[in-house]
C-alpha cells in the first residue's frame, strides 16, 4: 500500500499527514498495510546523517550508514555509504561500499532502491560496478539497494497492526556522537518511542518467513528505527537496534562519482604505491 493510500484510509488524508507514526499505526487498529509502507512513513535520513545499528540473527554484527550527496551538472547525487565491524567495536574501512541512488530523496530503511552505481573500496582497490554508464556487471539484485542483508525480510504480505504505545527504549553508555567516527561521543541513556507490533497474515508458501514485526520508532534518529525485531519460522529472531547516530558524517573516499568512473573505466583500479 503506498503512503497516499495508507493515509486516504483513515479520518481524512490531511488530518492524516499530521499525525506522528504511532497514532497513524493506531488508526489502522487491523487494516492491511504491508511492513514496507509503514516504514516509509518514517522520516528519511539527511544529507550529513549517519548511523550505526547491531544487527543479525544469531550472530551479530555493526553496520554503519551515512547519508551524503555530490553536487553534479544536473543536480544533487545521492549516495549512501556503509562499512560493518563487530558489535560495539569500530568498523572496518576496508568494508567500504558506497551506493549512489536515483530520486530526489534518501530511501527508507526497507525501501528497495534503484541504484545509480556501487563503488567498494578495499585497502588498494577500487571497485565500480551496476552503473548506470558502465564499469563492472553486476547481478539483478545489485541493480536495487538493500540496507538489509537478510533477503526474508523484504516481505510484501499484508500486515496487520495488533498494538501501538509509548515505550522507552535503553541505549548504551554514550550512545550518541556528535559526529563521525574520531568524535567524541554524547551523553545519551535512553529514547521515548512509538512500539509497534504487527502480523503477517498466514501463507502456504514455503519462502515466506515472517510472522511478526515488533518496531520501536524516533523522529529524531536516521531512518526513524530505533529497535526492530522479526520473528521467522524455523529461524532466529532477527534483532536491529541503535547503537549511535550522528550528524557531520564524514566519507571514507574523498572522490566524486566522475572521478571514479574516469580512474575505473574497466570497472577496476588498483593503486600500486
Amino acid at each position: 500500500m503506498q503512503r497516499r493510500v495508507l493515509l486516504s484510509a483513515l479520518t481524512g488524508t490531511a488530518a492524516a499527514a499530521a499525525l506522528p507514526l504511532g497514532a497513524l499505526a493506531a488508526a489502522l487498529g487491523g487494516r492491511a498495510t504491508t511492513q514496507s509502507a509503514l516504514l516509509a512513513l518514517l522520516p528519511r535520513p539527511k544529507s550529513g546523517q549517519w548511523v550505526r545499528l547491531i544487527m543479525g540473527a544469531g550472530v551479530d554484527y555493526q553496520k554503519q550508514i551515512g547519508a551524503a550527496t555530490e553536487s553534479t551538472e544536473h543536480g544533487e547525487l545521492r549516495y549512501l555509504e556503509t562499512q560493518v565491524g563487530t558489535p560495539g567495536g569500530s568498523c572496518n574501512p576496508n568494508t567500504m561500499k558506497r551506493t549512489y541512488v536515483s530520486g530526489s530523496n534518501f530511501p527508507a530503511l526497507f525501501d528497495e532502491t534503484p541504484v545509480v552505481a556501487n563503488v567498494a573500496n578495499s585497502g588498494t582497490t577500487l571497485t565500480r560496478w551496476s552503473d548506470l554508464s558502465g564499469g563492472q556487471t553486476g547481478t539483478p539484485m545489485d541493480a536495487k539497494l538493500r540496507l538489509l542483508d537478510a533477503s526474508y525480510l523484504y516481505d510484501v504480505r499484508p500486515l496487520h497492526v495488533i498494538s501501538s504505545e509509548p515505550a522507552t527504549v535503553a541505549l548504551p553508555s554514550g550512545g550518541t556522537y556528535s559526529g563521525s567516527a574520531e568524535a567524541p561521543r554524547g551523553k545519551l541513556h535512553a529514547l521515548a518511542t512509538t512500539h509497534i507490533v504487527a502480523a503477517f497474515a498466514p501463507s502456504h508458501d514455503p519462502k515466506a518467513k515472517l510472522t511478526r514485526i515488533e518496531l520501536w520508532t524516533s523522529p529524531i534518529v536516521p531512518f526513524g528505527v530505533v529497535r526492530y525485531r522479526a520473528v521467522a519460522k524455523d529461524l532466529d529472531p532477527f534483532e536491529l537496534r541503535l547503537y549511535s547516530y550522528g550528524t557531520r558524517f564524514k566519507t571514507d573516499l574523498a572522490m566524486s562519482l566522475e572521478t571514479i568512473r574516469s580512474i575505473t573505466p574497466n570497472g577496476t583500479y588498483i593503486q600500486t604505491s
